[in-house]
């Protein structure tokens, strides 16, 4: 009985005491595949949000393939110029696989970049400023957040 009552109150306490951990999951859809780029969409709590724009398919060679398909769990970096970004975990071979600002394939050495605006033509996207805030707004819940919630990051590549 003691164990029961236990379990009912850490269940019920550990929550409210932040202890518990919620999921902040991403997929990124890939699109569009060629020479020179790939391309998709970045979908937070089932939405897309924005473009994604990723180096082509290298046989994962460090700093000129994109990232395998999987799923990686992520962690946030504060400590670039732009002040915030995810980085992926125990990508096979390779280490520094962020999801970060930029526009163009030059701007990245096997990581992710975000935009709000695409063109498949010459494998760029736009306004990645803008599409960093909608990701930031959908990991915290706010344009505004005052703290860091207690969320793992699990990223799934398509």
């Amino acid at each position: 009985m003691k164990s029961i009552i236990l379990t009912t109150l850490l269940t019920v306490l550990f929550p409210l005491i932040g202890f518990s951990q919620e999921n902040f999951e991403l997929t990124i859809e890939r699109k569009s595949s060629t020479n020179n780029c790939t391309m998709g969409y970045l979908i937070a709590n089932d939405e897309v949000i924005c473009y994604t724009l990723e180096l082509p398919w290298a046989d994962n060679l460090n700093n000129i393939s994109c990232i395998p398909t999987g799923t990686y769990n992520g962690i946030l970096r504060y400590d670039k110029a732009d002040g915030w970004r995810i980085q992926l975990e125990n990508v096979p071979n390779r280490t520094g696989v962020q999801i970060h600002m930029g526009n163009y394939t030059s701007q990245i050495q096997g990581c992710v970049l975000v935009g709000t605006n695409a063109n498949v033509n010459n494998c760029s996207v736009q306004n990645s400023s803008d599409a960093n805030s909608k990701l930031k707004n959908a990991f915290y819940g706010t344009s505004t957040p005052n703290s860091t919630p207690n969320k793992n990051i699990i990223v799934t590549f398509k």
